[in-house]
């Protein structure tokens, strides 16, 4: 059942309304949630931190656009296999997605291994045999994304294409949108300062610093990452996993309880990241705001345009 004009109209004024709320809040108090937030997780003078939640939401924070993506990829597969008429086309196409598939699951891996490597302080050795192990969890993974999305009828399959472009169009537009900001706005980490032990270089969010030379950063604040803390990239990850709220266009769910939960794990799991960022001192609570935001409204435009089809924007209109 589609939403009405006046649903809609609500449920934008109230996400406008918290939008706003927030900002205000976290534009005149970043300093201090962080401050409080960081303790007992990132000691005087050091860059990383050693709390146990922000360090894993740090490493597996960037795994939902992988995870969507290899869905997706499989979801594709699937049909493919279901419906396209040439036998050629069935092949090339199969062993590209599986190919895609494949190495979309050992990315998320080795990402995460690597997460794993910086803030243990492994890079002088990284094991050589945890990165080919890797090859057999990321085939692994491909085999049981296959095994799951075969069990779809074909009906919810045929929904897959439309789903698979909106996922796509999601990741790559909110990650455009996120890179495009951080070099103007250069804004100084907390954990740099933290490790400078100056805090003189903090700034609010809109003030558009631009970034330092590398060199020099590095230098002073030990990494060329340092100030690149607005908006925040792994909360703007974290937020893809909204993409899972169109399973219920997938399945044409009707049921609330399955549709709110999809909306509850969505808000839980970016809300858990984005908390962890301020721990670590990676981002401000603006930082976190805005990248949360802008996956979300990545999420939601590219489901409007290619699985309604601008139906939300036509009925709030009156053209509907």
């Amino acid at each position: 059942m589609r939403a009405t004009r006046k649903q809609i109209a609500w449920a934008w004024i109230l996400f406008a309304v918290v939008f706003a709320a927030l900002l205000i809040t976290a534009t005149f108090t970043d300093l201090q949630v962080s401050q409080i937030l960081t303790k007992g997780t990132l000691p005087d003078g050091s860059y990383l931190a050693k709390g146990i939640f922000g360090v894993t939401l740090e490493c597996l924070g960037c795994t939902a656009p992988y995870l969507m993506g290899g869905i997706a990829l499989e979801l594709f597969f699937i049909y493919i296999l279901r419906f396209a008429k040439s036998k050629g086309v069935k092949i090339i196409l199969g062993i590209v997605l599986q190919i895609a598939d494949f190495a979309t699951w050992y990315a998320v891996a080795l990402d995460t291994l690597n997460y794993n490597v910086r803030h243990y302080g492994l890079e002088g050795g990284k094991p050589m045999f945890m990165k080919t192990e890797l090859i057999f969890v990321a085939a692994l993974l491909v085999f049981l994304t296959a095994l799951a999305a075969n069990s779809f009828s074909d009906e919810s399959i045929k929904r897959v294409p439309n789903l698979c472009y909106a996922t796509a169009l999601a990741i790559a537009l909110s990650s455009i949108v996120v890179t495009l900001l951080k070099e103007p706005f250069g804004r100084p980490r907390f954990r740099a300062m933290n490790y400078a032990g100056d805090f003189s270089y903090y700034s609010r969010w809109y003030v558009l610093n631009h970034q330092p030379d590398k060199e020099w950063m590095k230098e002073f604040f030990s990494s060329t990452d340092a100030c690149k803390s607005f908006p925040s990239g792994h909360t703007q990850s974290a937020a893809m996993i909204f993409c899972i709220v169109m399973l219920k266009d997938m399945f044409a769910w009707t049921s609330k309880k399955k549709n709110a939960l999809l909306w509850i794990v969505s808000i839980v799991w970016t809300g858990a990241v984005a908390l962890s960022r301020i721990m670590v001192g990676a981002h401000f609570f603006s930082d976190v705001l805005a990248g949360g935001t802008i996956g979300f409204l990545s999420v939601m435009l590219a489901r409007e345009i290619l699985v309604y089809k601008g139906y939300n924007c036509k009925t709030l209109l009156g053209k509907q």
